[in-house]
Parts: C-alpha cells; sequence; structure tokens
C-alpha cells in the first residue's frame, strides 16, 4: 500500500525590523524565498498486509424420520437434489430430532421416535458437522435410547451438542474452528414431552432455564470468536412467533450470542435480529414425513462471517444472512427427497416469493 507524504519547507523570515545580530551577535543575513518555490512530494512505500476472507455458518431445521423414511436403507439419494448447498457451508448444523438409536431398539417413528444410525453417516456426508440432539424427542426412549443414540454419533465422529452422556460429556465446551475462527455451539429444548429427565441426571439434555444457559452463555462467549444458540422453542405448526421465543431470543442476544437458529414448530417463522443478533425462530421440517403444505418447506440458513487479519490482530463481524427454501417432495419411486423449493412444483401459496415474505430474507 503506497501513501505520498507531501513535506511542506517554507522558510520565511521576514526581516523587517529584525537582526540576526540581536540574535547571534553577527552581522544579519536576509533570506528570500524564491518565486518558484513549490511543494515537493516525496513517495513513500508501505508493506501493509491485510488478510481479509469470509466463511459462513448455516443449519438446517427439522430432521424427523417418519415412516416410511427410517425404512430407508441410505439417504443419499434424499439430500443429492441440495448437496452442493449444503457442502457449500463452511461450518453446517442439522437438527436431528428423532434420536438415530439404530435397530437394536426397535425402529419407529411418531409419536416415538428411533432412527437408523446411518441418518449420521449420510448426513456427514452431506456436509453436516454438528448435530443439535435436545429437543422433544431426546428422550423418547429414556435414558438408554438416548446413550446409545449418542454411541452411534460418536461411531460416524460426528461432533453432537444439547444432551450428553455425562456431566464431563456436558462441561466439554462445543467449539470448532474454521479457518481461524473460533466457533462456539450450545442447544437447548423447551420441553421433552412429558418425559421425566431422570433425577440427579439433569447433564442428559440441556432445557430452557434461564439462569443456567445466561451462564453458559456468557462462559462460552469468552473462548469464541463467534457465538451460535440452537433453540428448540415456539409452538408447533404456528407461522409466527410466540411471546416466550422473544423472551429467550432477548436473553440470549443479551448473554452475548451472534446466532440463533430455532426449530419445533415444523413450519417456518420469521428472521429477525434482537440488538446485534441474528435469529431465525424456525427454520421448518428440512427432511420428514408431515402431510401438511406447511410441514414440506423448509430451507438452509446462512450467515457470513468476515474476518480480517492486520498487524498481528484478527477482527470479526458477522455479516449478512440468507436462506435458501427446500421443499420435501416424492420422486418417481415414490420416496421423500429433499429438493429446492422452486423444482418441487407445489400447489398453493408455498412458493418461493411466499418464503421470502414468510422469513424476510434473499436466497443465496
Amino acid at each position: 500500500m503506497k501513501r505520498k507524504v507531501f513535506v511542506l519547507m517554507i522558510i520565511m523570515f521576514i526581516l523587517s525590523g529584525f537582526s540576526l545580530r540581536d540574535y547571534m551577535g553577527e552581522k544579519s543575513t536576509d533570506i528570500t524565498v524564491p518565486a518558484d518555490f513549490a511543494e515537493r512530494s516525496i513517495p513513500v512505500t508501505l508493506d501493509i498486509k491485510i488478510d481479509m476472507k469470509t466463511l459462513t455458518i448455516g443449519m438446517i431445521g427439522d430432521i424427523l424420520l417418519h415412516n416410511p423414511l427410517y425404512t430407508y436403507n441410505n439417504y443419499d439419494f434424499a439430500f443429492a437434489a441440495v448437496k452442493d448447498r449444503l457442502t457449500g457451508i463452511d461450518f453446517l448444523l442439522a437438527n436431528q430430532e428423532s434420536m438415530p438409536g439404530g435397530v437394536e431398539l426397535g425402529l419407529s417413528g411418531y409419536p416415538s421416535f428411533n432412527s437408523p444410525k446411518h441418518i449420521i453417516r449420510d448426513l456427514k456426508k452431506t456436509g453436516v458437522d454438528m448435530v443439535s440432539i435436545a429437543n422433544n424427542h431426546t428422550i423418547d426412549l429414556k435414558e438408554a435410547g438416548l446413550r446409545k443414540a449418542i454411541s452411534n454419533i460418536k461411531e460416524y465422529g460426528m461432533p453432537y451438542v444439547g444432551a450428553y452422556t455425562s456431566s464431563e460429556d456436558k462441561e466439554k465446551d462445543r467449539i470448532v474452528e474454521v479457518d481461524g475462527v473460533r466457533i462456539g455451539v450450545l442447544s437447548y429444548t423447551h420441553n421433552t414431552n412429558g418425559n421425566p429427565i431422570p433425577q440427579g441426571k439433569e447433564y442428559l439434555v440441556s432445557v430452557t432455564e434461564q439462569q443456567q444457559m445466561r451462564k453458559e452463555i456468557v462462559q462460552l462467549r469468552s473462548l469464541v470468536d463467534v457465538l451460535v444458540v440452537s433453540m428448540h422453542w415456539g409452538t408447533e405448526y404456528q407461522l409466527t412467533i410466540s411471546e416466550a421465543q422473544e423472551e429467550f431470543a432477548g436473553l440470549i442476544a443479551d448473554a452475548g450470542a451472534d446466532i440463533i437458529f430455532g426449530h419445533h414448530p415444523h413450519v417456518l417463522q420469521k428472521y429477525d435480529e434482537v440488538e446485534k443478533t441474528k435469529v431465525f425462530y424456525s427454520l421448518g421440517n428440512f427432511y420428514s414425513a408431515q402431510q401438511f403444505d406447511s410441514t414440506n418447506v423448509g430451507g438452509i440458513a446462512r450467515v457470513s462471517v468476515d474476518h480480517t487479519k492486520f498487524a498481528g490482530k484478527q477482527y470479526i463481524g458477522i455479516g449478512e444472512a440468507e436462506f435458501f427454501p427446500t421443499a420435501v417432495i416424492r420422486d418417481s419411486n415414490r420416496k421423500y427427497i429433499v429438493v429446492p423449493l422452486k423444482d418441487a412444483e407445489l400447489d398453493g401459496m408455498y412458493n418461493e416469493g411466499w418464503v421470502e415474505s414468510q422469513v424476510g430474507l434473499p436466497s443465496f
């Protein structure tokens, strides 16, 4: 980077009535400024290195394997049409709502879900970097089912957040580093469908207890560059947000989170900004077999993060939020797949224009 430093040297001793003899005891000398005196520029080259990059953080909504989804031997085909969008995000979360306890526990759908473990394998191949597992179905099959699900998640080397096997597991900070940026993740659920968490084992599922949430958010904030909170909240099938969602968004923002990704309503809700926090209130269903038109529409949330390295320091800025709309349809073999909404040919109001109006964000 070049900068010109302009040096102006003007000597103007007007000697009217002034003598150097008075100052130096010598004969005075008149000094005049030439008529053609001009400013001179001296070029100076400064070697300043600025490293500016942008990465992206994203999340997909509810992955809820109803019948017949839990009977599929693999899910590569189900995500193929949107794989490029998913793998293009530098750090991608997914709400794995049905626990992958595996065939040993008996596969099942609504109301007590148990999914095949290979859903985790195929999500990882599709670009998912971490699964959020704090939700109302976390302990559908009680503690044993959750422990088996976490074991299966670990088998595929998939990081997880929101439910844990021990106090030590919960106390381990979920921090990932992407291109030199430290990203911290927390996850909470507002209920477990009435299934009790065993006394003394509250670590099994992180629930929305305000004092504990604030403590954990503040603690993790001090260790990371970007803080993401995954929230299982709101009212099912409601296109508008609840007072409780607004209240928790305010608490989370005040505690220091940069991004909130919400899920549970199974439909899309608006995007908003609370203080400086980016809030996706509900991402809708990403992959399920629910039968309402509104529950077939979901999408991929994405937030850009700008990071600049200059003079040995790193500066982080949270950038633009975007939302890519998707839909669940049946393919030619009558199997459920995820496609870009523009390719879904859905009947009725649920099109790209409706999504942009409902969520309030452009696509990417």
